[in-house]
């Protein structure tokens, strides 16, 4: 162990190294300081178990001495000593965990016993403090290892059999049996609800806690397990049975009210019949076939032998002349519009089931389709992108991320096609991407492709506003590119072609010439660059 004998007078400190036997008291080291400055700077080598201080010093007390002490966390046994006795000195001390105060000229047999005290103190604390430690580490592996627990329970990762169950539990030392029954209440949120709002991680924290207070009455992390799968984001909640239904349908419809209010999103909440362990994972599945069937019963809450009563009597089809006739006239509002109103009538009527959504789907995509290749444009260019894919892989899971893509859809199929009816637009913009990429080996596609036409709407377009090809443009910007490079700088001329684009000499040579009336090396001699 460290001490640290702080006293502005010098003949004190030397006279408390000299008496004390150290060693005995299991001290392997005694460092002296003379003022607070000196015995901060102690500190940088390691923490001591012990401070002998006096109060009273020029450049600094030793109350303020332990409060800096106690401030950095050093739960170190203190004791004081001074030349006058002071009331105030000693409660101000004890406020700050002092151990010991003793008057000056210090004597023997009272240090020693202050000694004694402080360190038995000290001996004590600390071992609560580890106590407090393992106990600490204790419950939260506690809590880790019953959420473990029911996490393999419910992704079947442990057996069926009641006695493997069941030395599971004695295993992890749990404080139940196999024959114990149990509720599950599944809690499901549509992702694309939150994911522009919360950061995944801090939306399962605020669930669970929310969903513990309202079924538990606690936080009990460890019976609650949330998961993603598909485009639902779910939370398990294990429950001792013996809750009566009202109750529990009661506090589902509070949890799915308050997660409307606070989060924003809306729950739907599967309640489970009492059961054993072992039939907890196939529960868990049946609950998320019914949430997968369920469309327009959502927000509320549903028991495990509720059913989805639906009056359709034959698949609906779409108006699509009356979208394309909309699309037509370019007018996005009442595209999506009739459609938000289409899908209220049919949940109205209860025949929004999934096969009807995703009936809907497919015909509003083949009239996308149409309306895009009567305008000769490219529709797995225009909706290639990450965003446009994942909202067409949600689109039949829920109605609202079928207006979510339908209403995408829409904006990108009119304003593409608003933007190719400006002709001057267009070539502008192809003529950009030559002059981005004419060092690549592009095609008439590849550029057609950049504009969300097709090769020969762009020609037809690109001739009429230029009086040239696209390939007769795109050879003329490379060969003003290789004229620049012949009188600027001295490489060879096939390292020319390469980097104007031209995949072999020959060809290169042969443009050059069409376009300027003599060859590279005929054009490098009159506009030869200076050595």
């Amino acid at each position: 162990m460290r001490c640290l004998l702080i006293d502005d007078d010098v003949p004190t400190v030397e006279v408390l190294r000299d008496i004390v036997r150290w060693d005995e008291y299991g001290f392997s080291q005694v460092i002296e300081a003379h003022n607070l400055m000196e015995a901060k700077s102690c500190f940088e080598a390691g923490s001591p178990d012990l401070i002998i201080c006096d109060i009273e010093m020029p450049r600094g007390t030793g109350l303020e001495m332990i409060q800096w002490v106690r401030e950095q966390g050093c739960d170190c046994a203190f004791i004081f000593f001074t030349c006058h006795e002071s009331f105030d000195f000693a409660s101000t001390a004890l406020t700050y965990n002092a151990d010991s105060y003793l008057i000056k000229p210090l004597d023997e047999y009272k240090l020693d016993e202050a000694l004694h005290r402080s360190l038995e103190s000290l001996k004590r604390r600390r071992t609560l403090g580890e106590y407090s430690r393992h106990g600490l580490a204790w419950l939260r592996n506690k809590d880790l290892v019953e959420k473990s627990f029911w996490s393999d329970v419910l992704s079947s990762t442990l057996s069926t059999r009641k006695d493997l169950i069941q030395g599971e539990i004695q295993r992890r030392d749990l404080s139940f049996t196999v024959d114990q029954k149990f509720i599950l209440v599944l809690v499901s949120v549509t992702a694309s609800e939150i994911d522009e709002h919360w950061n995944a991680s801090v939306f399962h924290y605020a669930l669970s806690n929310l969903g513990s207070e309202i079924l538990f009455n606690r936080p009990n992390p460890d019976r609650v397990i949330p998961y993603k799968q598909d485009n639902q984001i779910y939370h398990a909640f294990i429950l001792d049975g013996g809750t009566e239904p009202l109750q529990m349908k009661a506090s589902g419809e509070r949890l799915v009210r308050l997660c409307k209010q606070y989060f924003k999103c809306t729950a739907t909440c599967y309640i489970s019949e009492e059961m054993e362990i072992s039939q907890l994972a196939p529960c868990k599945g049946k609950l998320e076939q019914m949430d997968a069937s369920n469309l327009i019963f959502r927000g509320i809450v549903h028991f495990q032998n509720d059913s989805f009563q639906y009056n359709a009597t034959e698949p609906f089809a779409l108006d699509t002349h009356m979208y394309t006739l909309l699309f037509a006239q370019k007018d996005k509002m009442q595209i999506v519009k009739r459609l938000k109103l289409t899908l209220e009538r049919l949940a109205a009527q209860n025949i929004l089931d999934a096969a009807t959504l995703h009936s809907m789907r497919e015909d509003f995509l083949q009239v996308v389709y149409a309306f895009l290749a009567q305008n000769n444009i490219q529709a797995h260019q225009l909706f290639s992108d990450d965003i446009a894919k994942r909202l067409l892989q949600r689109s039949d899971h829920s109605v609202f991320d079928f207006m979510k893509w339908a209403h995408l859809m829409t904006e990108k199929a009119i304003d593409t096609l608003k933007e190719t009816l400006q002709s001057e637009g267009v070539v502008e913009r192809a003529k950009r991407f030559i002059h981005e990429n004419y060092h690549w080996d592009i095609s008439r596609d590849d550029v057609a492709a950049s504009v969300f036409l097709t090769p020969d709407y762009l020609s037809k377009t690109f001739k009429t506003e230029t009086g040239m090809s696209i390939i007769e443009y795109l050879n003329a910007h490379r060969i003003e590119k290789a004229k620049r490079m012949l009188s600027e700088r001295l490489v060879s001329i096939g390292t020319i072609a390469a980097d104007t684009g031209f995949d072999n000499l020959s060809y290169f040579s042969t443009v050059f010439k069409k376009l300027t009336g003599e060859s590279p090396n005929a054009y490098r001699a009159k506009h030869k660059p200076e050595d």
